[in-house]
């Protein structure tokens, strides 16, 4: 292992590995510790994460009921104290965290690093981006900005712990995982599974996630009427990982946009993943025109779900294989973090 780099601040909105959402960064924080010699992380707030001894949290109160003048004030302070002797000031998914940090890191002679994937581009966004030195992401396709700024590292998934044996003696049990949202389109997969039923099909399926915003809930209401699913709700991402592992086929029905982690996560598992979003169509080899399906036409569902049913055990093997090969070349957790790290600790840094 190569000399750790100095100090890192990291600003990102929630440290704890039990958020079905957020959880994932814990890993990359202990990641983070292997090449920094410090690592402080500010964050709105903490669970109570296992990480290395480098590795100091600093929780603006979030959990303990602080208000936002309370936090801002925390935050100001914090940025002060702990960007001492910081190569960089890396901010995690939060626009407005890059913003904010932007006048500490130039007077700290640090850089100003934002990771960032959303389909959305606001006014926050574009302003964060000019006033980074870099915004680093998943994957470009994730973003719907450009800039010689942006760089790609991949997503970061944590093989070790989706890994999975798989036996491979039928692709009976589904499961969809993602916040519920009419974006996700669960109600296509809804309708699917009952035509599938309907024809003596036998399959389980699960919906992992819970409605975060106000429209959510009224969505959630319709799907649940449709029925054919079990809804299990909240799951906590350090227990993610065994959801995947009972199941044989993964469907997300998001439209084209970003690299979704959750897609990932499931061929990190080895799950056959059936995608409505053409940016996974290069991550799924010859294959792709058989995992690729219209979101919006429940019998195309049901005849892609068939197709894999029917595939042999050591095609469902090879595919699975496939699928698992491709996120540790590409979006390894360990090489992701390893080239954030690369491109902070590199001299060059735009002045602005």
């Amino acid at each position: 292992m190569q000399a750790p780099h100095k100090n890192l601040l990291i600003i990102t909105q929630k440290v704890d590995e039990d958020d079905d959402l957020l959880g994932s960064f814990v890993g990359w924080i202990g990641e983070f510790a292997k090449h920094f010699e410090h690592v402080h992380v500010i964050t709105l707030g903490a669970g109570t994460p296992i990480l290395p001894s480098n590795v100091f949290v600093h929780s603006l109160g979030k959990e303990h009921g602080a208000g936002k003048i309370i936090q801002t004030m925390r935050l100001v302070r914090y940025l002060w104290k702990y960007g001492r002797n910081c190569t960089a000031y890396f901010s995690h998914m939060s626009p407005i965290f890059a913003i904010i940090a932007w006048p500490f890191a130039r007077l700290r002679g640090a850089k100003n690093v934002l990771w960032y994937l959303h389909r959305s581009v606001t006014a926050r966004l574009r302003l964060a981006l000019f006033l980074s030195d870099t915004l680093v992401t998943a994957s470009k396709a994730s973003l719907r900005i450009q800039s010689p700024k942006i760089i790609e590292v991949g997503h970061g998934i944590d093989i070790q712990k989706f890994a999975t044996q798989r036996e491979w003696t039928s692709a009976t049990r589904i499961i969809s995982v993602g916040r519920i949202s009419p974006i996700k389109n669960f109600e296509t997969l809804l309708y699917a599974v009952q035509t599938l039923h309907a024809a003596r099909y036998t399959l389980h399926v699960t919906i992992v996630g819970r409605p975060v915003m106000p429209g959510d809930h009224a969505y959630f209401e319709k799907i649940k009427k449709i029925g054919g699913a079990e809804f299990v709700g909240f799951v906590p991402y350090s227990e993610i990982a065994n959801y995947y592992r009972d199941a044989d086929i993964a469907v997300n029905l998001a439209p084209t946009g970003g690299i979704d982690k959750v897609v990932l996560e499931a061929m990190a598992s080895g799950c056959v993943v059936l995608v409505s979003n053409e940016a996974f169509r290069p991550y799924l080899g010859s294959y792709a025109d058989e995992l690729i399906i219209d979101r919006n036409d429940p019998q195309a569902v049901a005849d892609a779900i068939l197709n894999i049913q029917n595939k042999t055990t050591e095609e469902l093997k090879a595919i699975s294989r496939i699928l698992v090969d491709c996120v540790r070349s590409e979006h390894a957790l360990g090489a992701t973090i390893k080239e954030i790290a690369l491109i902070i600790v590199s001299q060059e840094q735009h002045l602005i």
